[in-house]
């Protein structure tokens, strides 16, 4: 048996005969509130999902929400936020703009940050509920519910690019706040995770774990670990335990090329190094075989030479997916298969995680008359053509199985691909809580 690393190239992969996924709808929304930023969930209470689509302000790497649409999956708007046209289509970051019950009133809501607020908007109609005033106008970069103090319903983190945190009740009351936790950068979205299983969750601020009070628990020896100035990209929880040096963490260091998988007390157990990892997905992708495997794609790279890495528990390299652009990788059990599938967005496949080839090709037609506003940072990837491609799973069609939604960035078009599988899983609708694209 051949136990070296697999390579697939998903750019000369023979894919002309694979099957083939047609979508189940195909939306085009409004042009003056079209945004990348594309969420799902139950907003109105009427049992089928909604869309939930913001525009960002962008300046200076400075984000903020401009403007809210709500649509329905056949595409009729529900309601919008904002001024027509403000803020921009394509996004570059996360997006303060979450789908939550802040209120604790059974209902969902749409909670946002703009340049000077927190506002809670109805999930029906879109009508203000509750604002309160940000600390600054950069306290934008995204958003996080957690449960931090002793009421009932869940508190907010919002933070700025990459330096300071606040936290606030679902009242608008300042619970703590934190500048570049143990001096380093933060992360790009706080990880909310509870390991002490004390009720209260702890937070992955970047490269220091923070309590419930925003105090910190441990942080990374930046010596020992070769830590510099760079950011938290990533984490995730690979493996949960009783104790916290029987849990395992997964870090991607911007900057400072790491692949970082650490315990709970924060001590390494294994790492790679030299690559720019960014984001992570954890699934089963070998059948029969119980134990985890990772993908973490390599970013900042040319177009067309953008890999994907597949790596066992213990940090060992499994295989290698070479992608058009390989950012954006959700894992899905489509169809009656039982293990994890990668959905490679800007390949339109879907990829077998255990040999890296593709096994469908998604069909994503672009309805006539759409048009891109394409903004790009002049730092950004070159060449990055009209759009990329953004991905989420989710019970996103009611019937309790991992749908998939495509979506371009920048905003224009979304895909929805019902999965034609069953499943004995009772999955929520939507796609999820602090839904994040690191």
């Amino acid at each position: 048996m051949n136990n070296s690393p697999f390579f697939v190239d998903l750019i000369t992969y023979p894919t002309d005969k694979l099957p083939v996924i047609e979508p189940t709808a195909v939306i085009v929304p409004d042009p003056a509130f079209v945004g990348a930023w594309t969420i799902a969930s139950d907003v109105n209470g009427d049992g089928q999902v909604e869309l939930v689509m913001a525009r960002l302000w962008e300046k200076d790497d400075v984000h903020a929400t401009a403007t809210v649409s709500v649509c329905r999956l056949d595409g009729t708007v529900l309601w919008t936020w904002g001024n027509p046209g403000d803020g921009v289509a394509a996004l570059h970051s996360d997006a303060a703009c979450q789908i939550y019950d802040w209120d604790r009133d059974g209902r969902q809501e749409v909670v946002i940050v703009t340049h000077t607020d927190v506002i809670m908007l109805d999930g029906a109609t879109g009508a203000e509920k509750f604002r309160f005033s940000t600390p600054g106008h950069d306290a934008a970069d995204c958003i996080v519910f957690a449960h931090l103090s002793n009421g009932d319903g869940a508190d907010i983190i919002i933070k700025n690019r990459y330096h300071k945190m606040w936290a606030y009740n679902w009242q608008g009351k300042q619970l703590w706040e934190i500048d570049s936790p143990a001096g380093m950068k933060t992360a790009h979205q706080p990880y909310i995770l509870n390991i002490d299983n004390d009720g209260y969750d702890e937070i992955i601020a970047g490269y220091a774990l923070l309590n419930h009070k925003g105090k910190i628990v441990w942080s990374l020896n930046s010596d020992a670990l070769k830590i510099g100035q760079g950011h938290l990209d990533c984490a995730r929880i690979l493996q949960r335990n009783g104790d916290p040096e029987d849990w395992r963490l997964l870090f991607t260091c911007c900057s400072d090329d790491a692949l970082l998988c650490l315990d709970g007390n924060g001590e390494l157990v294994w790492e790679h190094r030299g690559l720019h990892f960014e984001s992570i997905n954890i699934g089963h992708f070998i059948p029969g075989d119980d134990s985890k495997q990772i993908v973490v794609d390599i970013d900042h790279r040319t177009p067309g030479k953008s890999p994907q890495q597949i790596f066992n528990e213990k940090g060992k390299l499994l295989g290698e997916i070479n992608s058009i652009y390989g950012r954006i990788h959700p894992l899905i059990k489509w169809d009656d298969l039982s293990t994890d599938q990668i959905v490679a967005c800007e390949d339109r496949l879907l990829v077998s995680g255990a040999t890296g080839e593709p096994l469908a090709r998604l069909v994503t037609p672009i309805p006539e008359g759409v048009k891109f506003e394409q903004q790009e940072r002049a730092l950004e990837h070159i060449n990055r053509g009209a759009f990329h491609l953004l991905g989420h799973t989710g019970n996103i069609f009611g019937n309790s199985r991992q749908d998939l939604m495509l979506n371009t960035n920048p905003g224009g078009v979304i895909w929805l691909y019902e999965n034609p599988g069953k499943t004995s899983q009772e999955l929520p609708l939507g796609i999820g809580e602090n839904v994040t694209l690191y």
